[in-house]
């Protein structure tokens, strides 16, 4: 027996209840999606009102030829050419991507379009620094936001700046993401997957509750007025439009969703792409969590039960940190050095109960409709493959949580008629290692635990060699695309 035995119960115990209450924000949010009626957004401004001027926001970093894609989805936007400003915000390290980004903008500033280019040579703040520079340049009243990989659609303006101009009291409206290549391969899937549940269950659930909808950072537009009221664009954390969405609500703000309003973009095609954004995205809410906590739990603009669930929702991506402790914690029991009193035992049912059920649920309902084969292969596939994120989120947890900066490094992607080759990364070493190792242990000392662990042991396996493959195994490569 440890000797230390009670403490490790104690400390598995509740890291355990957090994980259920983790799960239990889930099964919170399915069920106001389900039980809450759907609310309509106002989105054209009266027939009289003159169209105000809106600035558009290209963020680019290293994205090549994606610049003249987004362009030409943007002069297609049905507004007022005259009342429309572009702004190309290369902060490219590479000279090949800043040609083409000046070959783009030279092209359509000769057909007459208000377009700038913007070149930062020090990356100061990252995506948040190059958004607050090009918002000093204008004097637009409405501000639109899209990363170089998204088309909007031609209606885009006309629904989401007509819903700011008739309610003074919105600081943005966020639209939902769709995906132009998810079905090349089980990884687009996916990831199709978790975003569907973001966008079709968590964000529309948000905004039936009358909770503070999160900036995703593209295919929103801004209030000015809200930008510079809450404090402008801030670098500090990974998740600048977290970030700043949420300190707007702090200052009285309200936010929209449209989710009939879907805008085309591309899913990363590496499994090494998409770990690397999931590191970013989970630190970043990580540190809005350190970062904004205590002014939501001081704040007297938001009642008691939206403070929940907004530190619910950032610290949501806690829960790799809490459940890779878990793990560690477990393996004494695990190898019967050490004995689960009656209190582990049940939280740990409980627990194991809640994670299965909840993000099921909540992954389902994402693509109600899809058909069953469908939809358990999605279901799983996301499940199998977040879970081998474990060791990679729990370290951007950490990191956030004892204040180490790291560099925003923007998602690779590339559209689907770019080869593999492209984004071949020789990596997964660590989660085939760890996946390899607790399995080993599991069968060397409790061969029952493997049934109990093989979410965890499948997960980092799978993702371990989906990096080392670079993804290859399951992509059908079907040249598909825009």
């Amino acid at each position: 027996m440890l000797a230390a035995e009670p403490l490790v119960e104690l400390l598995l115990t509740l890291g355990l209840v957090l994980l259920a209450i983790s799960s239990l924000n889930l099964v919170g949010l399915t069920l106001g999606r389900i039980l809450m009626p759907s609310r309509r957004l106002i989105t054209m401004p009266p027939e009289d009102a003159p169209l105000p001027t809106v600035l558009v926001q290209l963020p680019l970093f290293n994205e090549g030829e994606l610049v003249e894609r987004v362009l030409d989805a943007v002069m297609a936007l049905d507004w007022p050419k005259d009342r429309l400003q572009i702004q190309v915000l290369d902060d490219s390290n590479d000279g090949f991507s800043r040609s083409l980004s000046q070959r783009a903008v030279a092209g359509r500033r000769q057909e007459g379009v208000q377009i700038e280019l913007l070149h930062r040579i020090k990356r100061t703040a990252f995506k948040a620094g190059a958004l607050a520079a090009g918002l000093e340049r204008s004097d637009a009243a409405f501000v639109a936001v899209f990363d170089a990989d998204f088309m909007p659609p031609p209606e885009f303006l006309k629904r989401t700046v007509g819903a700011l101009i008739v309610q003074p009291e919105l600081a943005y409206v966020q639209a939902r993401w769709a995906h132009i290549n998810r079905d090349d391969s089980l990884l687009t899937r996916a990831q199709a997957r978790l975003l569907d549940s973001h966008f079709r269950v968590e964000q529309e659930a948000r905004w039936r509750l009358g909770l503070p909808v999160p900036f995703n950072g593209t295919c929103g537009v801004w209030r000015r007025a809200a930008i510079e009221d809450a404090g402008g664009w801030q670098g500090d954390t990974l998740t600048e439009d977290l970030d700043l969405s949420l300190r707007a609500r702090l200052r009285g703000w309200r936010s929209a969703y449209l989710n009939d309003l879907p805008v085309p973009g591309v899913l990363p095609v590496s499994t090494r792409a998409w770990r690397t954004q999931q590191f970013r995205w989970t630190k970043g809410f990580v540190q809005c969590f350190v970062k904004l906590t205590p002014a939501i739990w001081a704040s007297t603009a938001l009642p008691r039960w939206q403070k929940v669930m907004i530190s619910l929702q950032i610290a949501q991506p806690l829960a790799f940190l809490v459940g890779a402790s878990c793990l560690v914690l477990g393996l004494p029991f695990i190898a019967g050095a050490a004995v689960a009193g009656e209190t582990m035992g049940r939280a740990a049912m409980m627990t194991s109960m809640l994670g299965f059920a909840a993000p099921i649920s909540f992954l389902t309902l994402a693509g109600a409709g899809s058909g069953f084969r469908v939809t358990a292969k999605e279901v799983l596939g996301a499940l199998f493959l977040t879970t081998g994120l474990l060791l990679s989120n729990a370290r951007a947890g950490l990191e956030a949580l004892v204040g180490h900066r790291s560099e925003f490094v923007r998602t690779p992607k590339a559209s689907v008629a770019v080869t593999p080759r492209a984004f071949r990364w020789p990596n997964g070493l660590l989660e085939l290692s760890a996946g390899s190792g607790l399995l080993g242990f599991a069968l060397l000392e409790q061969p029952f635990s493997v049934f109990y662990l093989v979410m965890v042991i499948g997960g980092l396996l799978g993702v371990g060699t989906l990096q080392f493959l670079d993804g290859r195994v399951l992509s059908k490569q079907t040249g598909a695309g825009p």
